[in-house]
Order: structure tokens, then C-alpha cells, then sequence
């Protein structure tokens, strides 16, 4: 009994620190009118689900998950004012998130800069956008 005591303190403590190190990475994302909010900034490279919820009163949304360099409010515009997916690195998303509802969206993210858009016409200029960092 000696040695399980001991064991056994050992293994409680150390129980959450590597529950925390295994597992995907989740950020929580809230739509708003022409707003995008997160609940991280920054995630580990990785698996990493989005959990996202659009609490707009008025307004459908889209999220777009961009792999690029550029800070969030500096990404190449067309015509009607809406980010031009083509040119970018598009990772995933999720179209026409209803009032009220939301979805959940996993991808593997390497290292580096992220941008998180709402590309519905209008939203991106409106302020619908968010830097995501991933670290090594």
C-alpha cells in the first residue's frame, strides 16, 4: 500500500494536465450583426472544431475558414464589396447559418495566420471577420 498511495496522488494530479494536451482544440465562434466573436484567438495546430452559433436577430451567415498572411480587414475586395474566395486559401465552411441556429465544423490546421469570415454579400465590410493563430 506503500507504493499505490503514492501511485495513485501521482496519477489524479496528472490526470487533467494530460487530458488537456489530447483531443482536438475547440473555439467557440458567435455570429452577431456584422460581428464575429471568439472565444480563443490562438489554437495548437491540429484537429480544431468550430463551434459555431449565429445570435444575429436579422441577419443568415455564412463561416469561412481562409488559410493566408493577410490580417483579417485587409483581404482583396471585389466589385460588390465581398472577399474574392478564389484567390485564397479556403479551408471549409459553413453556408446560410439560419437566425437562431448554428453547426459545428472540424478541420486539421497547420501552423500559421487564419482569417474567419462571414462572406455573405456585405457582412466582410460590415466588420464580419477575425484573426485565428495557430501554433506549432
Amino acid at each position: 500500500m506503500r507504493f499505490t498511495l503514492p501511485l495513485l496522488v501521482t496519477l489524479l494530479l496528472a490526470a487533467p494536465l494530460l487530458a488537456a494536451c489530447g483531443g482536438p482544440a475547440a473555439v467557440n465562434v458567435t455570429l452577431t450583426t456584422y460581428g464575429i466573436s471568439l472565444s480563443t484567438a490562438s489554437v495548437k495546430a491540429g484537429s480544431v472544431t468550430f463551434n459555431v452559433k449565429n445570435d444575429a436577430t436579422d441577419l443568415i451567415h455564412e463561416f469561412v475558414v481562409v488559410k493566408t498572411d493577410t490580417p483579417a480587414d485587409q483581404l482583396t475586395l471585389d466589385a460588390e464589396g465581398n472577399v474574392t474566395e478564389e484567390s485564397l486559401t479556403v479551408v471549409d465552411e459553413i453556408e446560410d447559418i439560419e437566425i437562431g441556429k448554428g453547426g459545428e465544423l472540424t478541420v486539421d490546421l497547420a501552423a500559421g495566420h487564419y482569417v474567419l469570415i462571414c462572406n455573405v454579400a456585405g457582412h466582410y465590410k460590415g466588420g464580419m471577420h477575425a484573426d485565428l493563430t495557430v501554433a506549432p
